[in-house]
């Protein structure tokens, strides 16, 4: 069976609840954020994501009445951009075999207002790829994305990778129905048999947090 980019897109919405997809020529506005943008801005020396961490931290510090230790916004962010390749790549390797293209150039994403997580995802490449191919474009993508991610903050090679593989991981498992599940895994070389997360999001250090089930400290 053969799949459109748009299929696609209504795969990743079933199987996403959180986050509403579409496919677009462009850019759909100036507050989505462009992949591309991201990752060209850091690799010529910027700080595109100053503004998100900045509002997480800024959250966290009226939630819990303290000074957040800056590792925990820089974490969730980090994840939650990795998570936009992750989400598209896994989530359609596993339920169809194929995925669209997640190069920095065919994805952009809306945070959420005050959540900030990414909340919905604009699709912009009419290129549907084998999974093979869909797995060295995350790699390619998250790869640039972290190797000039400077959040001010010191995050270990296992910190920033690791969450790569957290975040495929979850997408591969997330379809209800995902045939392809265990191809997925070995082209993305994850194992679903893992049960605790390679990296931490910190989230342990604020006050009265307990950690997550999965969390790597648990080892």
């Amino acid at each position: 069976m053969s799949h459109s980019v748009s299929d696609l897109a209504d795969v990743l919405a079933d199987s996403v609840p959180w986050m509403s997809v579409r496919t677009a020529d462009s850019v759909p506005g100036p507050e989505w954020v462009s992949c591309a943008d991201v990752v060209s801005e850091q690799q010529s020396g910027g700080d595109p994501t100053y503004a998100w961490r900045t509002a997480v931290q800024a959250d966290y510090g009226r939630e819990y009445a303290i000074d957040p230790p800056v590792q925990v916004a820089a974490m969730f962010t980090l994840m939650w951009y990795v998570q936009v390749p992750s989400l598209v790549a896994g989530v359609t390797a596993a339920a169809t075999g194929v995925s669209p293209e997640v190069s920095p150039s065919a994805l952009a994403f809306r945070r959420h207002p005050t959540a900030h997580y990414p909340v919905e995802v604009a699709l912009l490449s009419q290129e549907v790829v084998p999974m093979a191919t869909a797995a060295a474009q995350l790699k390619a993508h998250t790869t640039a994305f972290l190797d000039s991610y400077v959040p001010a903050v010191k995050l270990g090679s296992l910190q920033r990778f690791g969450a790569v593989d957290d975040e495929v991981r979850a997408a591969i498992r997330l379809p209800d129905e995902a045939p392809y599940a265990a191809q997925a895994a070995a082209a993305f070389a994850v194992s679903l048999e893992q049960k605790l997360r390679t990296s931490c999001c910190y989230v342990y250090v604020l006050p009265n947090v307990n950690a997550c089930t999965t969390c790597p400290r648990f080892r």
